[in-house]
């Protein structure tokens, strides 16, 4: 399966996403305020475009993830990501 070439800035925040998902035993992850603001502060171009991101990644098939209910009201779980090469 051949996946879309991403942008630096959308490839540094699969790398993170992967990084988090192996820290989490590949378990879901919930993408609260804190940790989206933490992504946010590690790759700075996607300051506020955080969700869109991970919109635009699962479309390209580089992670899975669903909305579900968190302590902030509705977040993203993530689900897999797909290993970097």
């Amino acid at each position: 399966m051949e996946r879309e070439h991403l942008p630096p800035e959308s490839e540094a925040l699969w790398r993170k996403l992967w990084e988090l998902w192996q820290a989490n035993g590949e378990d879901d992850v919930i993408l609260d305020p804190a940790k989206v603001e933490e992504l946010e502060e590690e790759v700075p171009a996607l300051e506020g475009r955080i969700r869109t991101a991970l919109a635009y990644l699962q479309r390209a098939r580089y992670i899975q993830y669903r909305s579900g209910v968190g302590d902030e009201g509705i977040e993203p779980i993530l689900y897999d990501v797909y290993e970097p090469e």
